[in-house]
């Protein structure tokens, strides 16, 4: 892609973030009501930022769609996390419905249907493990986990298998520095459970 297309798919980015915020803004997904979502064009020019390094990283391809709008859902959900603790069911399953769409329509356009049905599973091979966890260490992940597991895991299930254990064991090392980053600041106590995503 030339550098006015990825400067264009990044004004795409910034755009749909925009139409996200309000979205959600008007919603009842916050839990007060009136409370910003994050300060003005944080989310746009996140959003905008990784549209345009994902369009200069895949190019042109049909799964540049799919992988755009993880992006612009995956700030969202960030952006509502740190402000209330929650992962929404109300975002997540959504923008896994779309993103499974998306990257349906990438295999139609690339008539390889392989790396959709690798995508299913790392979905189910993500929510299974994610699942034992929440199960058997009650506390430690919040119910938005186990949904944000398996929408992580059709993403990185695309990519292939290394990408799903790489792409998992890099989140778990940015969970606990992030935990320790909180910690530091104290604004989580030590020995105390904290779930990364309770709903």
């Amino acid at each position: 892609m030339t550098p006015v297309s990825i400067a264009g798919w990044g004004l795409v980015g910034l755009a749909l973030a925009s139409v996200l915020r309000m979205a959600v803004q008007r919603s009842s997904i916050l839990p007060a009501k009136g409370e910003r979502l994050a300060p003005p064009t944080l989310l746009e020019v996140v959003t905008a930022a990784l549209f345009s390094v994902l369009a200069w990283r895949i190019g042109a391809e049909p799964d540049l769609f799919a992988y755009s709008w993880l992006a612009a859902a995956g700030v969202l959900l960030a952006a509502v996390d740190w402000n209330s603790r929650t992962l929404p069911t109300k975002l997540i399953w959504p923008s896994g419905i779309i993103l499974a769409a998306l990257f349906s329509l990438a295999a139609v356009l690339n008539r390889d249907a392989y790396p959709l049905i690798r995508s299913a599973a790392g979905m189910l091979a993500l929510l299974a493990f994610y699942g034992a966890l929440y199960f058997l260490q009650p506390g430690q992940l919040g119910g938005g986990d186990l949904r944000l597991g398996a929408l992580l895991g059709l993403a990185l299930g695309w990519a292939g298998w290394s990408t799903v254990l790489g792409g998992t064991l890099f989140g778990w090392f940015s969970a606990a520095v992030a935990l320790l980053v909180l910690r530091i600041a104290r604004r989580s106590e030590p020995g105390r459970d904290v779930p990364l995503g309770r709903v």
